[in-house]
């Protein structure tokens, strides 16, 4: 292709200035590295013929001290530049086994995706458009060059080299994106692939993601990047928008600075709804490229069901997470719906996971399901893992059953493979409570702050903290951690009253008894007598025994165990049965205060013979000494010794 200018390069909506050493796309500057740039020039000068990988490092590098991923990384940061990708690439193309080639549009009306300003929408008819002449472009390039001082302030407000962004630890919120059009379709896939994306995103190595409960918090008051990072404390914002029509879907993100509000980089991802998977692992692609990071993704399924199957799934994804839904208005429905999805698709492998955790869920709170309930779930996990490899729900059932069953290895283990692949635990079944019952309470501690950090708002998260921190006898910093949320749920009211007792609050915990009704659980009008009857009692207003009567009929009521019998006077003496209770805790995963097996307040457990076969017997003491023994204890004879 001649051009007016030998040292200006320009097609569809990219011109490159070789003496400028400059790339724009659509009219804005694109960040590249000083090498990156160099291996563009070696091969936009001679387009059509293959570079070897030796050649263009001989070139560009002088083949002195160069991995082969030095090469790779400029790769990838050139295709991002471009606006192509490895797999839909345009102009950059691999050619297996011997190095690039570099192919220039035979024509100026060659197909090209829009410039699309950051912060306007597209609408545009989907799927195909056609670029504007090349001569137009150059005459835009002109103009902009001679508007004296442009260039600096683009270069100053847009332009960030790649290297800006590499922090110590990058964080990123993903805001919904918002639907084009007002369609239910559209708004349930729009809502479901924000879901989606924090779970993908949140395997980049390097890369923190702000989970979903606090990113719907925050963007529920603001969505403007620099309240989202006073809010958050993040770096990044990833925002943008959905449209489909029929199967075709497109996705328009930008990447923005949050301290600056400044755009990094703005996309078109488009793709047939059967290739969602793939459309998504594009997106974590550019995302970590534009970081610098690692995209710690394995090789996943690239194909999924058209846009009603898609928009089905999602669908019931939703209700299954919805916590505004009681259990028995969302358990079976998602499950059957995930159930008819994998008649159409069998080898399906998110409906798989989506189907085992139901049926997991199921299983933990309905005592009274067969066990085969769990064992489905259990392949339902084994089934979507081996179909993708990559998905968190697999890792993080196959776990929580271990840990049911005292195997401690793989429940370690395989909750960490969960947590990093971001899945979206349950409150009560998070890797710090698993750490903490095994009584490492430094290192639980640890997880549940890291937690905070990627779910500053969760209270779920908040209230994990101030069980540990009350396990470990902080009661004054565990009282921070229950106040702001004292009215939202129910564990947080009981973690609240416990607190006020371990710090002999009576006046606050008689507050929080007396309040007890307006809290939204079918079990505390259960709890009620028993925490009023201990009130009474502990400001010599009652007796006890009225404590210990209200206790029992709560556990004849419910089948659970009454924590409140672990402060009656008498617990010392009843020591070995409080023991066995609290295990059937652990075991039922329907709560934390089993934990009080390691607190402080509550030495006499430790001290009771029982205390030693239940670690003995469920296999904490062997993991111990093969893992380490926790900080408060050593071993001591055949067994250890607790502080």
């Amino acid at each position: 292709m001649s051009q007016p200018d030998p040292t200006l390069v320009a097609f569809d909506d990219v011109v490159v200035d070789l003496a400028g050493h400059r790339l724009l796309r659509g009219g804005m500057e694109q960040a590249l590295e000083p090498k990156s740039f160099g291996v563009l020039i070696l091969l936009i000068q001679e387009p059509g013929r293959v570079f070897s990988r030796d050649e263009i490092m001989d070139a560009v590098w002088g083949h002195r001290h160069v991995t082969p991923g030095v090469l790779n990384r400029s790769i990838t940061l050139l295709r991002h530049a471009l606006g192509e990708g490895a797999h839909d690439a345009r102009y950059l193309h691999t050619v297996h086994g011997v190095g690039y080639r570099f192919d220039l549009p035979s024509s100026p009306d060659a197909e090209s995706g829009p410039v699309v300003p950051a912060d306007v929408e597209p609408t545009a008819p989907l799927p195909s458009r056609h670029a504007l002449p090349m001569t137009l472009w150059l005459l835009a390039l002109l103009a902009l060059l001679v508007a004296g001082g442009w260039w600096w302030r683009a270069k100053s407000a847009t332009t960030r080299p790649t290297t800006s962004t590499s922090v110590a630890t990058p964080s990123l919120v993903i805001v919904p994106l918002k639907p084009i059009g007002d369609s239910e379709s559209v708004l349930t896939i729009a809502n479901g692939l924000s879901e989606e994306l924090i779970g993908n995103l949140a395997r980049i190595n390097g890369l923190r993601v702000i989970a979903r409960e606090s990113t719907h918090l925050a963007v529920a008051e603001s969505d403007d990047p620099t309240r989202l990072a006073q809010r958050l404390g993040i770096t990044h914002v990833l925002q943008g928008s959905l449209q489909q029509a029929g199967q075709a879907l497109r996705v328009h993100l930008r990447l923005v600075e949050a301290k600056t509000g400044h755009t990094l980089w703005a996309r078109d991802f488009d793709r047939n709804a059967s290739e969602v998977l793939l459309m998504q692992r594009e997106i974590a692609e550019s995302v970590a490229t534009s970081l610098t990071l690692k995209l710690g993704l394995p090789t996943a399924p690239t194909r999924s069901g058209d846009v009603e199957f898609l928009r089905r799934f999602l669908a019931a994804q939703k209700m299954l997470h919805d916590q505004s839904l009681p259990l028995d208005r969302k358990l079976e429905p998602a499950e059957a719906e995930f159930r008819a999805l994998l008649r159409e698709r069998p080898d399906d492998a998110r409906t798989h996971a989506a189907l085992a955790l139901a049926l997991n869920i199921r299983s933990i709170y309905n005592h009274d399901l067969p066990a085969s309930v769990s064992d489905d779930a259990m392949q339902e996990a084994i089934t979507a893992q081996r179909l993708d490899s990559s998905l968190a729900e697999p890792y993080f059932i196959q776990a929580f059953i271990a840990c049911q069953h005292n195997q401690w290895e793989p429940c370690v283990s395989l909750m960490h493979e969960a947590d990093v692949r971001g899945m979206k635990v349950p409150p009560l079944a998070n890797p710090a409570v698993v750490l903490a019952r095994l009584g490492y309470l430094d290192r639980a501690e640890a997880q549940a702050r890291e937690w905070i950090a990627r779910d500053p708002l969760n209270i779920s998260a908040d209230f994990t903290l101030g069980r540990l921190l009350d396990t470990m006898g902080r009661h004054e910093e565990a009282k921070a951690r229950y106040a702001p949320s004292r009215h939202v749920v129910a564990f947080t009211h009981y973690g609240h009253w416990f607190n006020a007792y371990w710090r002999k609050d009576y006046a606050e915990a008689q507050k929080l008894a007396d309040e007890g009704l307006a809290v939204t659980d079918e079990k505390w009008p259960l709890l009620k007598p028993g925490y009023v009857a201990t009130m009474r009692a502990l400001t010599g207003q009652g007796g006890w025994a009225d404590v210990d009567a209200a206790n029992r009929k709560f556990e004849q009521d419910t089948g659970l165990f009454a924590l409140l019998r672990v402060i009656q006077p008498d617990a010392p003496q009843h020591a070995s049965d409080l023991i066995a209770g609290l295990e059937r805790v652990r075991k039922g995963s329907y709560s934390t205060w089993d934990l009080v097996l390691w607190q402080k307040d509550f030495a006499f457990l430790r001290r009771d013979p029982a205390f030693q076969a239940y670690l003995k017997d469920n296999g904490i003491l062997a993991y111990w000494k093969q893992h380490g023994f926790p900080k408060q204890c050593h071993p001591q004879g055949e067994g250890a010794w607790c502080g």
